[in-house]
């Protein structure tokens, strides 16, 4: 028996990587008809699920996506990206409140994702509530300047030759010259910018199929990617990428974060490590690496990162939050406290920080200002709900 589950556990897996190099030649049907194959044999295959809900939100059949994505979920239910790809189907089909719920859950289980931030922003805006809208947006480009789409007042123009270019004028240079490969990586990037993804996917496959040069394209559609939660999608579109110009930091950037999506640690610090190399300026590579090193109980090592990302912007409140926790389970309680009080003051707002702080205070035996900051733990729990 054992023998017959490896076997089909191996012929799943087999399924799952033709499917993704169907996807990759824009074959869908045949893609679709591996990852159905993939599920029979494995039915606790997350990737599958993950990988067909993709191609079935391309079909606009958010049903099926739905019940794929909820599978997935309980399979993996702490997987931040997971909860905001079913927040996004959620969104599209007017469930505001639901969407809501899951990217608060998304979070919950990654509060340095800042996609969830921007899509609970806009989620909030289209119900109405500014306030809230504002301060997701705050928070989603502080935790990444390139959230795009998280500004309330954030303009959506695209640079290209001649300077910006709106979508309409986009819209009418592929329609006179269909072939311009250039043109549709640009409306991608307006359509990424808006947060629709599958479209921006659409027309950065488009951009690649004219022209498979195109670095940013492979880079951007990888990112769409991983707010969809397809991590082999993204890690593939990374690699070309990389293999195009193994000197640019973006690629490595991601494509750690995709690994470290699937768990895959090693992986994950290696292309961290070499976006930092490249570019010892990248901020979010810092803070990326920081946190898997805190997973490994390698408070040092995180604390040295956090401080680098600290030494690039002193006001990255997300560094010093993070820093200020290692310092806390590096048994450094009053570093800790400096470290996390700096971060409210830059937001007043993070509850994960006042937490943070009020446990370093209790390490401290200071009873009255753990109880005070626990308090407002729980006023900001209460307002955001």
């Amino acid at each position: 028996m054992l023998k017959l589950s490896v076997g089909r556990g191996l012929r799943a897996k087999i399924y799952l990587n033709r499917g993704l190099v169907h996807f990759q030649k824009g074959d869908d049907p045949e893609a679709l008809a591996d990852y159905n194959d993939a599920l029979t044999l494995d039915p606790s295959l997350a990737s599958a699920y993950i990988n067909r809900a993709t191609i079935l939100m391309k079909r606009d059949d958010l049903v099926q996506a739905l019940a794929d994505l909820d599978k997935a979920t309980l399979l993996n239910p702490k997987d931040a990206a997971l909860y905001v790809s079913r927040g996004t189907i959620y969104a599209h089909r007017g469930e505001l409140d639901r969407a809501i719920a899951d990217y608060t859950k998304a979070i919950e289980q990654d509060p340095t994702n800042a996609m969830a931030w921007r899509d609970r922003g806009v989620a909030y805006r289209a119900k109405g509530d500014g306030a809230r809208a504002a301060a997701d947006a705050k928070e989603a480009i502080r935790l990444d300047p390139n959230a795009a789409g998280a500004g309330e007042d954030r303009r959506l123009s695209v640079q290209g030759k001649g300077g910006a270019k709106t979508k309409a004028e986009l819209d009418n240079a592929i329609a006179l010259n269909p072939r311009d490969a250039k043109a549709f990586e640009a409306r991608g990037n307006t359509f990424l910018a808006e947060g629709h993804r599958d479209r921006a996917i659409a027309d950065f496959t488009d951009a690649i199929n004219l022209d498979a040069t195109l670095y940013g394209a492979l880079v951007n559609r990888g990112v769409a990617y991983l707010g969809r939660s397809s991590w082999d999608l993204a890690i593939a579109d990374f690699t070309n990428a990389i293999k195009l110009d193994p000197n640019q930091s973006a690629a490595y950037l991601n494509r750690g974060q995709a690994f470290a999506a699937k768990h895959e640690h090693d992986r994950a610090l290696s292309d961290l490590s070499r976006a930092i190399q490249i570019n010892p300026n990248e901020v979010l590579a810092y803070r990326h690496r920081a946190f898997l090193r805190q997973q490994d109980a390698d408070n040092r090592g995180a604390i040295d990162d956090y401080s680098h990302a600290i030494s690039v912007n002193p006001n990255d409140a997300e560094a010093l939050r993070g820093r200020g926790y290692a310092r806390l389970e590096n048994h450094e309680p009053d570093a800790a406290i400096a470290d996390l009080t700096a971060a409210i003051t830059l937001n007043p707002k993070d509850a994960l920080a006042y937490r943070f702080r009020a446990l370093a205070y209790e390490v401290n035996r200071d009873l009255t200002r753990a109880d005070v900051d626990f308090a407002m733990v729980n006023e900001l729990d209460r307002t955001a709900r």
